[in-house]
């Protein structure tokens, strides 16, 4: 096996390779850091990850004109999300980043939803929200959930991650009660209205199910700031035991 190495090259010529398949109809999506270019695909959700995944994947190279030899790194969503969805992702880059010799970064789906969701609003022209709430369908009468706060760093603005990724009933998740927030999920996922805050100025929604496309520019980030690249035995972050264990119990 070909020696991974974590250090980035500064050849403009270089491309990331990220996929999210954390959730149904997610996408795979090839970064250029140079120019920050991007190219991506959406996976459709009737159709099984593991017999689309990997021909997509080269699909999108094909198009792109991307040859595995330009491939610096690849990154995958780790979750919260589908099992088997999970599973699937990472593993299929584990063997990638095994054969062509390039380092693997595993991302929060959270976090890579909460940045595309942001990177979206404000390409509208909108400012900032007060707070932003990634949810994910836990199945069960459940969700995901994690809170972000958008904030202004070196005159960027990012996402700081304000909770650990918690799972329960929608109607339990702790709102903030000031300011607008921005809930990111699914367009199938959507809960019943949440009741209106006197102090809060509003919830809004944002239709978002997968970001592979955030997967791609995290995973870059860690590479740019210097940190490790996940070690071979990197696993998913279910969120959740499985169903069939606790029913065992």
């Amino acid at each position: 096996m070909a020696a991974l190495s974590n250090n980035p090259p500064s050849d403009g010529g270089k491309w990331l390779l990220a996929v999210d398949t954390s959730a149904p109809g997610g996408g795979v999506a090839l970064l250029s850091p140079a120019s920050g270019d991007i190219h991506m695909k959406i996976l459709p959700e009737k159709v099984r990850t593991s017999r689309i995944l990997l021909p997509e994947i080269e699909n999108l190279m094909t198009e792109a004109r991307v040859p595995k030899e330009s491939i610096l790194a690849v990154a995958a969503a780790i979750g919260p999300g589908s099992f088997t969805g999970l599973r699937i992702g990472l593993s299929t880059l584990k063997g990638l980043s095994m054969g062509w010799g390039c380092p693997l970064y595993g991302v929060s789906s959270f976090d890579a939803l909460a940045e595309t969701a942001l990177s979206g609003w404000l390409a509208e022209g909108r400012e900032a929200p007060g707070w932003i709430l990634t949810c994910r369908d836990a199945r069960h009468d459940e969700v995901f959930s994690a809170l972000f706060k958008p904030e202004d760093q070196n005159e960027k603005m990012s996402v700081l991650r304000i909770e650990e990724d918690r799972v329960g009933p929608f109607g339990e998740i702790p709102l903030p009660g000031m300011g607008d927030i921005l809930i990111v999920l699914g367009k199938n996922d959507r809960p019943a209205d949440i009741p209106e805050s006197a102090n809060r100025a509003g919830v809004i929604y944002w239709d978002l199910s997968a970001a592979p496309q955030g997967v791609a520019r995290l995973a870059w980030r860690e590479m740019s700031e210097g940190r490790t690249a996940a070690p071979p035995g990197l696993e998913p972050i279910y969120g959740r035991r499985p169903r069939a264990e606790t029913m065992w119990e």
